[in-house]
């Protein structure tokens, strides 16, 4: 058989309605698609990887990750679908194509989405400073309803790209999504209020605060409900909704209290110690550690009593401590006033008898 025959038979021989020559060049552009695709993958990975080293951030590390997910199975189903560009091809074969490629790189989207998520997630958790069991149930309860959600989009992307009519699916999720919504309005409130403490950061675990529901310290926030632990002792569960609606005061933060309080004297005590009174508070306010004094004043002339108002600040967020200090400062004041000669007032009443 002479060239000539041979490029004849390449030309005008058909066989599954392709000749010869249109199966060589679509197996040429298979191998050029296929080599080429595998050089990007390698140069561009070892590339990630060489800057990844210089820098401290793990943003290049997750995208190298989310690259090296793909798979050598789906570099050839692109080297295919571009050799098949080639070729005469059945409107069965296209179809089938189709499908495939949309179904495996759906999958390939999701699991690239999910690993998006869980890195996202995690880095909230981080910078909330969760650890342990905390950290656990943030993490699976955010990526259980995130993934379910993700598995929803790609379903319904699925759908119409198969020429799916999804605005009645849309109709029905949307129906049935507003009677869920009716049926389940507590608990929904209480999902999303998670999201909000998650990301607005209220208050993190080991926190005390003091709220119009419960005052205790946070030992786990969890999808539905906050646990506290109260002062007296016992968990209290309250619903995420509950807490929030409230007033919440966070105490961790707390670097210096402003301290106020009031001494009354009786109404025999002389003028020239009572000039002498404010003097002798601060005196007793110095005399503790880590205190600041402010300001001493004669404010009220009561019932039965001279009343002074006192306001001090004292740099120490723990309670106990507190409470200690200002026990100090009540100390020292009884021991001033008793060294003065000043008698602190208690409720008294005068009868005056008419003879």
């Amino acid at each position: 058989m002479d060239i000539a025959s041979i490029r004849n038979w390449f030309d005008t021989s058909v066989v599954l309605g392709n000749t010869p020559y249109a199966y060589l060049v679509a197996l040429i552009a298979f191998g050029a698609a296929l080599a080429l695709l595998y050089i990007i993958k390698n140069i561009g990975i070892a590339r990630l990887k060489a800057l990844a080293e210089k820098t401290e951030t793990d943003l290049d590390d997750l995208v190298i990750s989310l690259i090296e997910k793909l798979r050598w199975f789906e570099y050839q189903l692109v080297a295919l679908y571009v050799a098949t560009r080639y070729l005469q091809r059945a409107p069965v074969f296209d179809t089938a194509l189709k499908v495939l490629l949309l179904l495996v790189f759906t999958y390939r989207g999701i699991t690239i989405v999910q690993d998006l998520l869980s890195y996202w997630i995690n880095k909230i958790a981080a910078q909330r400073q969760l650890s342990g069991a905390a950290r656990a149930s943030v993490v699976n309860s955010t990526q259980i309803i995130m993934r379910a959600l993700v598995w929803v989009a790609a379903v319904l992307f699925i759908l119409d790209n198969l020429g799916v009519n999804i605005s009645a699916v849309l109709t029905g999720l949307g129906i049935g999504g507003v009677a869920v919504a009716l049926a389940a309005q507590a608990i929904l409130g209480d999902l999303f209020n998670f999201f909000v403490i998650l990301l607005d950061k209220p208050f993190n675990i080991g926190d005390f605060i003091v709220s119009d529901a419960v005052s205790g310290t946070i030992e786990h926030i969890g999808l539905k409900s906050t646990r506290i632990r109260s002062i007296s002792g016992e968990m209290v569960v309250v619903s995420n909704s509950n807490l929030l609606g409230s007033r919440i005061r966070n105490y961790k933060d707390l670097t210096k209290r402003r301290v106020v309080f009031k001494t009354g004297v009786t109404y025999e005590t002389k003028p020239e110690l009572l000039r002498r009174i404010p003097s002798l508070i601060q005196e007793a306010v110095k005399s503790v550690p880590k205190s600041e004094f402010d300001r001493c004043n004669l404010y009220n002339c009561g019932d039965f009593s001279l009343d002074f108002e006192t306001v001090y600040y004292l740099n120490e967020p723990d309670y106990a401590a507190y409470m200690a200090a200002h026990e100090k400062v009540l100390l020292a004041l009884i021991e001033s006033f008793a060294a003065a000669g000043a008698e602190m007032a208690y409720p008294t009443q005068t009868v005056l008898v008419k003879k």
